[in-house]
């Protein structure tokens, strides 16, 4: 179970693996400690990680478009899983700034931009969110400034977050994070394919980080923002995508490379939909969770599937069993509960068909066992 006194060790870009325990203050490095010592505590055998895609609640751009109440009740239908998690992980799809330049054209068909309320932050922590990634393509809608601003809200609430990046290389941003839960030093970094924010492209960026995380962590859990959008984008090509010309990696690839290099579990999102997953050297991998709460975006069809999997692992990062919990959003009104399972279904028709040798089973109810 979850505890509200978490000890949270920030890890800044700049700073070499032999400086590992660094406290942070606004992406500024105000200690270098060079042990990596801390008292030794027996990993659970079982961990519980509950893990899901995209969220946006609201925006203030380009006019105030935010859930009833504050956004009150976007979580309640999925608040009981998400706590009852050792560790809840997602994706933060936007900014918090109350307000910003854009960095976009306004007029450009495809100009999405998203900025939300600072104080919506608390909507986080009462569901239950202990990570956020936030290497995606609209961390930098509104500049350094949101970034920076967004960085400094998470850490204020205590939710650990991870791979922003400044394109002009100016200024600092967190690489990774570790996070101290109930004595498990937990391990997060997250990649995306944009220039601001680390890139699933950079291999030798990607095996630095995790090969550091695997020294100072018991578990270490990779998030990524990759592969094409939309409906036609549910499968896995085995190749490197693009959208409008912009490469967005190799998510197969990418997936399989993180677990050799030591990470333990590794989700996905970007395309909006969902798609397969996989167990590669007993490790998990989501490809795809989509969206999950982006309430007035994204809501219909496919792109309205928004499951959370809850996965158990052991002491060694291996995957014991899982759940997906199916759940559909509603416009302005956050994730609800898909009694048909249908997005349960979607997940295990798309394994079947992309990973024919997958060493999973899945229930139309959503149960994931290994074969």
């Amino acid at each position: 179970m979850k505890i509200s006194s978490n000890t949270l060790i920030c890890v800044l870009l700049a700073v070499a693996a032999s400086c590992a325990l660094i406290s942070c203050d606004n992406g500024k490095v105000a200690s270098t400690e060079t042990s990596t010592t801390t008292d030794t505590v027996a990993v659970p055998d079982t961990i519980t990680l509950a893990m899901t895609g995209d969220v946006m609640m609201g925006s203030l751009y380009p006019h105030e478009r935010l859930p009833a109440d504050s956004g009150a009740h976007i979580f309640d239908d999925v608040t009981p899983i998400l706590r009852s998690a050792d560790v809840t992980l997602g994706n933060f799809e936007g900014t918090f700034a109350y307000s910003g330049k854009n960095r976009k054209n306004p007029a450009s068909p495809m100009a999405f931009m998203f900025m939300m309320p600072p104080h919506f932050v608390h909507l986080l922590t009462d569901a239950g969110y202990d990570f956020m990634g936030l290497a995606n393509n609209h961390i930098y809608d509104f500049w350094e400034a949101a970034m920076t601003t967004t960085e400094e809200t998470l850490e204020k609430a205590g939710i650990g977050y991870a791979g922003a990046k400044d394109p002009t290389g100016r200024n600092q941003h967190q690489e990774y994070c570790v996070k101290e839960i109930d004595g498990v030093r937990y391990g997060f970094t997250a990649f995306g394919h944009e220039d601001y924010s680390l890139r699933t492209q950079d291999t030798a960026t990607v095996r630095r980080i995790i090969t550091t995380l695997r020294k100072m962590s018991d578990i270490v859990i990779v998030s990524f923002h990759g592969g094409a959008e939309g409906s036609g984008a549910r499968h896995i090509p085995f190749a490197t995508e693009y959208l409008q010309g912009d490469d967005r990696g190799n998510v197969y690839e990418f997936g399989h490379f993180c677990i050799d290099v030591g990470a333990d579990v590794v989700y996905g999102h970007g395309p909006h939909v969902v798609r397969a997953i996989e167990m590669y050297k007993g490790k998990f991998i989501a490809y795809s969770l989509g969206n999950f709460c982006t309430c007035g975006m994204g809501v219909a069809g496919l792109t309205g599937y928004a499951p959370i999997i809850t996965i158990r692992i052991n002491d060694k990062g291996e995957l014991i069993d899982g759940q997906i919990h199916s759940f559909l959003q509603e416009p302005m009104r956050g994730p609800k509960v898909d009694k048909s399972c249908r997005v349960a279904k979607e997940i295990k028709t798309l394994t079947q068909e992309d990973i024919p040798n997958s060493q999973l089973n899945i229930s139309d109810d959503g149960v994931i066992t290994r074969r």
